[in-house]
């Protein structure tokens, strides 16, 4: 059986180094489970930090900044779907961890949707370039009913960006970036992970 992301790397995907490979092994519709251990540094713009009750609220990013965050990432597949479920779990100094939960959805190569507990989706590119992960903004939907309703608030909500990039045969490095047109970089988090285990017994 192919991992998910085989297919949404399509022809790129045999290129993949070692580390990455392993970050996407996850199957389709298994009880596959992938860790990755790591830490982060996460900025957050001003006025963001002033909405972080509202962060706290929809479960969307982080509330909180800091340095060399301690971060876990579980990778999950589900046994009824074909979606690539992350559950990130930030460790912020002197605060109780922070849950930061997301499923991603591709309907055709090269493209995902990342959905969001509120159902908003942030729908990006996603091709392998000159050693790197590339996920490129291509706009936010909103999942209605069974159905994803664009949503034009990319010049108000800013646009996502992000990069994954192998360091060795079972880690990487990556950064995420949330950028306003006018108010320039709202969030972004960026460190070195670790495959620490695979459970792929789907």
């Amino acid at each position: 059986m192919n991992t998910t992301f085989a297919t949404i790397f399509a022809e790129q995907w045999d290129a993949l180094p070692p580390a990455l490979k392993a970050h996407y092994a996850n199957r389709p519709f298994t009880r596959d489970h992938v860790i990755v251990e790591g830490t982060l540094d996460v900025e957050m713009h001003p006025l963001l930090r002033r909405l972080s009750w509202l962060i706290r609220a929809t479960g969307m990013l982080t509330p909180y900044e800091g340095k060399a965050v301690p971060v876990t990432v579980h990778f999950r597949s589900e046994l009824d779907s074909d979606a690539f479920v992350f559950e990130r779990l930030f460790r912020f100094a002197g605060r109780a961890p922070v849950t930061f939960r997301s499923r991603m959805v591709s309907k055709r190569p090269h493209h995902v949707t990342e959905y969001m507990a509120t159902g908003i989706g942030w729908q990006a590119h996603y091709d392998y370039h000159e050693g790197r992960v590339r996920l490129q903004h291509a706009g936010y939907v909103w999942r209605l009913f069974g159905l994803d309703m664009p949503l034009p608030i990319s010049g108000l909500a800013g646009r996502g960006d992000a990069w994954e990039e192998a360091t060795g045969d079972d880690c990487f490095r990556m950064y995420m970036e949330l950028r306003h047109p006018w108010l320039g970089k709202l969030y972004s988090y960026g460190g070195a992970f670790r495959v620490t285990e695979m459970r792929l017994d789907g």
